[in-house]
């Protein structure tokens, strides 16, 4: 793991976010995808309050952004201030140190104490896999019906924990873990604890002004000693990743933006997962378009890749009968103008860690489409599912 380093001090950059957290501050940890960096976020605000987003103050604000699935026009927001910001990659300033100034020796036992493996306590899941079985054929039947053409239909699943949890240890295992993912931990007040490992991009804006989206969705086993040229795709996974690459194009028109790149779609792998992406791009310096990651945030927020096609109609149905509140698992994260840059993904692979740090909520889902097999999608969210746990034990 790199460190923050000083002439006389050495502080890594988890060890500084569970001081943060043990303080009570809203703080978020990072990696970006194939990157070794390790970014580090404090808000001192005595309360974090959602707003709405805006566009030109969002152009602006250096911060974390954090938003639940459920955010109607974007009104609920939560926007942590960069009142402390470092990376792992640069030196701590002087003023940064002084922010610290009561960080202590207790937060360094963290790297320096062997960790013993917790145990996961996993729950037995017939009922809930008949309820789920039930609602993916209710969902089939909507779709055959005409009512929509895909619905994402999720479940989540509260697992025990032997002791109680570090998290900067999960931190760290879901970075060795999953070299190409998002890895992130966020805390905000009242919301607890979410960590995740998150394939899928919803916006990005680098430093060269090339904006970026993708549409991913087909899910698969990744076949041991396997090349991405040898994975095969069925009729319903086709299909159900053409939808999100059309819902991304139809955002595009609807802002009259024609001058977009497509690549794709095309095999990648996720951990132990493989899946079809399609990425999407907009040279900036060539397109005058100074708030377009705000726009197609709102445009593409919720994605049919976790909500369904149409919007409306694929949304209604999750509202009705799905059966529990997502709260912040496929709503987005992410940096904003952060070393000039701002990637924003989909809380995907994520768990919320509830207060006593032995109990968790783990969260998966799957799009269904009229070909969709019940049995199937309920492994498809069982897979989904190992990708967190496994960085636990």
């Amino acid at each position: 793991m790199e460190t923050f380093t000083t002439s006389s001090l050495t502080i890594l950059p988890t060890e500084i976010f569970e001081w943060a957290l043990q303080k009570g501050y809203a703080t978020a940890l990072w990696r970006l995808p194939d990157s070794k960096t390790i970014h580090c976020l404090i808000d001192f605000s005595e309360k974090i309050e959602p707003q709405p987003l805006q566009v030109d103050e969002f152009n602006e604000r250096k911060g974390f952004i954090f938003s639940p699935f459920e955010n109607e026009s974007l009104q609920k927001i939560f926007f942590l201030n960069a009142d402390f910001y470092s990376n792992s990659a640069q030196t701590l300033t002087a003023e940064s140190i002084f922010l610290l100034k009561d960080f202590n020796s207790k937060y360094k036992e963290f790297s320096d104490t062997p960790r013993s493996p917790v145990q996961l306590i996993l729950p037995n899941t017939d009922l809930e896999k008949t309820q789920h079985l039930h609602l993916v054929e209710k969902a089939v039947g909507a779709i055959k019906g005409k009512t929509f053409q895909k619905v994402v239909l999720s479940r989540k699943m509260k697992v025990g924990i032997s002791d109680a949890l570090q998290i900067s240890y999960v931190f760290q295992n879901l970075c060795a873990l999953y070299s190409s993912a998002f890895v992130s931990v966020v805390y905000v007040p009242n919301c607890n604890i979410w960590i995740g490992a998150s394939p899928e991009i919803l916006v990005s804006v680098d430093k060269n002004n090339i904006f970026r989206t993708m549409a991913l969705a087909g899910t698969q086993k990744y076949p041991e000693e396997a090349n991405l040229s040898e994975i095969t795709w069925t009729q319903k996974e086709i299909e159900e990743q053409a939808l999100v690459s059309r819902y991304i194009i139809n955002a595009f028109k609807k802002i009259r933006l024609r001058e977009f790149e497509e690549d794709g779609p095309r095999t990648i792998r996720a951990g132990n997962l493989a899946h079809l992406r399609t990425d999407f791009w907009v040279n900036l310096n060539e397109v005058h378009f100074p708030h377009l990651w705000q726009v197609m945030l709102g445009l593409l927020h919720p994605t049919s890749a976790v909500c369904g096609m149409p919007k409306d109609e694929s949304l209604a149905f999750i509202r009705n009968f799905e059966g529990y509140d997502r709260e912040f698992y496929s709503g987005f994260l992410g940096q904003v103008n952060i070393e000039q840059e701002t990637h924003i993904f989909v809380n995907l692979r994520c768990m919320q860690i509830l207060p006593s740090l032995q109990e968790a909520y783990v969260y998966a889902g799957g799009g269904i489409t009229a070909n969709s097999n019940p049995e199937k999608e309920w492994n498809e969210t069982a897979l989904k599912m190992e990708t967190i746990l496994k960085a636990i034990g």
